[in-house]
């Protein structure tokens, strides 16, 4: 299965209910998470669990709209303070009260050093690693990009475990096969880069097994990634040509330029995963807006699922 959109994955998480997940929403006093919340709630596709103090999150509902009737039959932790409400969250996930994390107005790194505890937290894997996931009219599927978000400039070990990161995310996505693209200025690389002689080294590394259900490119320009019709004018031969699934970028800088390119003159959507922890954590910036926070919803339930 490849994933064209994210309306098709809601519709499908729509009609398959047996799917519904709780949400430990941590600190939802702002009210583009709570629109996205309560939406995908009515839609019978997550069940929330809101963190936070009752009172603001009450007062905001109201301001919103939300029938009491809603307001009232979701269930609500009263906490208060930011750290506390970081792990009271945490702990719900620990204790298997919670399919998904998502933030809500809370600095991210309060969040996460809840989540990095050692003797509370619920990290599973070495790395935490940050993926956006964009649909772009350009092109025919959605695209994978990582890591934007969270290590600024990873080593060949880092970049590994990155990769690893985001095929768990294909792979419980229900894609038999992943096509990555190890990005670099150009397919031919240059000895003299760091950033190409990783990707021919990842590249080397999936040969060798390394990546299982997946299909390593790199080094590989970011234009014979995502159009075959580039790739045949210059004769260039790989089943990832045209046909990315996954965008590994070298850096955050590129990774997050590449992604803010998409949304702001690709007419993107976008929706955006911490990796790396039990379950999937949702963490959009202030200033995404209601659409994101559904579309990163959608797939980290359908990531739970």
């Amino acid at each position: 299965m490849v994933l064209q959109s994210f309306e098709a994955l809601k519709q499908q998480l729509s009609v398959t209910r047996k799917t519904k997940k709780r949400v430990i929403v941590v600190n939802p006093t702002d009210e583009h998470t709570l629109s996205a919340v309560i939406q995908l709630y009515q839609a019978e596709i997550i069940i929330p669990v809101l963190i936070g103090s009752k009172s603001v999150i009450d007062s905001r509902l109201e301001k919103m709209g939300i029938p009491e009737k809603v307001i009232s039959a979701l269930e609500m932790i009263d906490i208060s303070g930011d750290e506390a409400i970081a792990d009271k969250a945490v702990s719900f996930i620990r204790s298997g009260k919670g399919d998904v994390l998502m933030k809500g107005h809370i600095q991210t790194r309060d969040l996460l050093k809840a989540v990095v505890k050692k003797e509370t937290g619920i990290r599973k894997q070495a790395i935490l690693s940050h993926v956006a996931i964009n649909e772009i009219p350009y092109y025919h599927k959605l695209l994978f990009v990582t890591d934007g978000g969270m290590i600024l400039t990873p080593d060949i070990e880092m970049k590994q475990a990155i990769l690893k990161n985001v095929l768990t995310l294909t792979q419980q996505l229900g894609y038999q096969q992943t096509n990555v693209a190890i990005l670099d200025a150009t397919e031919n690389g240059n000895p003299k880069l760091q950033v190409s002689r990783d990707a021919s080294e990842l590249k080397a590394r999936s040969l060798q097994g390394a990546f299982e259900g997946a299909v390593v490119e790199g080094p590989i320009s970011l234009d014979l990634s995502l159009n075959k019709d580039i790739a045949e004018e210059k004769n260039y031969v790989s089943p990832v040509a045209g046909e990315a699934d996954v965008l590994l970028v070298p850096d955050i800088v590129s990774g997050n330029l590449l992604g803010k390119s998409m949304m702001t003159f690709g007419q993107g959507k976008m929706a955006g995963l911490i990796l790396g922890a039990t379950v999937p954590i949702v963490i959009t910036s202030r200033g995404s807006t209601t659409e994101e926070k559904i579309n990163s919803l959608v797939i980290a339930c359908a990531m739970s699922a």
